[in-house]
């Protein structure tokens, strides 16, 4: 087992700090207030934020003070929440939306995985509440975090995925490469300030090398256990990213985990069906949240019911990756087994008596 560097508070801090100024002077104020917020968390003082708005060149007037301006009311709002680390609760426990004006009257949370930017997820005015980037990959890295993203969802709503290269690269010993590359997709989160969510989400498909033959499902379930077990061991929370095809021929229908994982579906049957994301003059939202009821709940994986459904893909046309949850995202993704989801779903009675005579 290798050593995991966990994150440093002090660096946290002052990149943060370094960040939030940076996003300033691109236009965001939003997306400073996030990282502003995120050091202070970390002890960040106002006078620190008032010397990193002096070394980054700023005249001392009317822009140093409008970041402090910013910095008063992420305060204020609570917005960025604190990113969680190791042992540390939450400072809110509260959901806090994305973006005040996102629609209430549909249940469920709407966010974008992978290289999507902010302006194509808040296309046709989707809701923009959570975002899942790419911390890496281990054979083919297709960059695919952008921070713009992660600075409007801020940190706490950030979670991350590690492009899971298969067995054929690592046959000889398919438990210790899947250790391996956990162990990579750690250290790539502790290296990046603009994810807080403690959600790592093992991406499994072909793209990243090393599935399918001559791969036997059995060396496939080692290496995927023996991943989701050193993100739990760590105190993250393990997530698998699988579409329908691969899951039936990549691994058993009894496949067992090794650890509770939050099951995200790549793709299914009804993605796609909706309403384009990025189309003005229709509703995605509706049928989405009705696709997820009628159908995408039920699917299971290991025993774990789906968490995040991947219902629109880049390839299907908006430029980018839309996803569905019953949950927020705030600062992880929760397991649920397939018992749970049936016991959400049953309706309870209270029972009644009846009246003596």
């Amino acid at each position: 087992m290798g050593t995991i560097r966990p994150r440093d508070p002090e660096d946290i801090r002052q990149r943060a700090l370094e960040t939030a100024a940076r996003k300033y002077q691109e236009g965001c104020e939003s997306c400073a207030a996030s990282y502003l917020d995120l050091a202070r968390e970390h002890g960040a003082m106002e006078s620190e934020i008032a010397r990193v708005s002096e070394r980054s060149g700023w005249r001392a007037g009317v822009g140093r003070r409008r970041l402090l301006q910013v910095a008063a009311s992420a305060m204020v709002a609570g917005a960025g929440a604190a990113l969680l680390l190791p042992g540390r609760a939450s400072a809110s426990a509260r959901f806090i939306p994305a973006n005040p004006t996102d629609r209430t009257d549909v249940p469920g949370f709407f966010g974008v995985d992978s290289c999507t930017s902010p302006e194509r997820g808040r296309a046709a005015g989707m809701p923009l509440q959570y975002y899942i980037g790419e911390l890496g990959a281990t054979k083919h890295n297709a960059a695919c975090f952008d921070e713009n993203t992660a600075a409007f969802v801020s940190p706490a709503f950030t979670q991350g995925y590690w492009g899971v290269c298969g067995p054929n690269f690592g046959a000889s010993d398919p438990a210790a490469y899947g250790r391996e590359q956990a162990e990579a997709a750690i250290e790539a989160w502790n290296s990046n300030v603009n994810i807080g969510g403690r959600t790592i989400f093992a991406d499994v498909e072909s793209g990243f090398g090393g599935w399918g033959a001559p791969a036997s499902q059995a060396d496939n379930v080692t290496l995927v256990n023996a991943f989701i077990s050193r993100i739990a061991d760590e105190g993250f929370i393990p997530g698998i990213y699988l579409n329908n095809s691969d899951k039936a021929n990549w691994f058993p229908a009894d496949f067992k985990p090794s650890v509770p994982f939050v099951y995200w579906v790549a793709g299914g049957k009804l993605a796609g069906a909706m309403c384009a994301p990025c189309r003005t003059g229709c509703d995605t939202l509706g049928p989405t949240a009705d696709a997820w009821k009628s159908d995408t709940q039920h699917l299971a994986f290991g025993g774990m019911a789906a968490v995040v459904w991947q219902f629109w893909l880049s390839g299907m046309g908006c430029g980018g990756d839309f996803n569905y949850s019953p949950q927020s995202g705030y600062s992880k993704f929760a397991p649920v087994t397939v018992e749970e989801r049936l016991a959400q779903n049953t309706p309870t009675t209270t029972p009644t008596t009846t009246p003596t005579p």
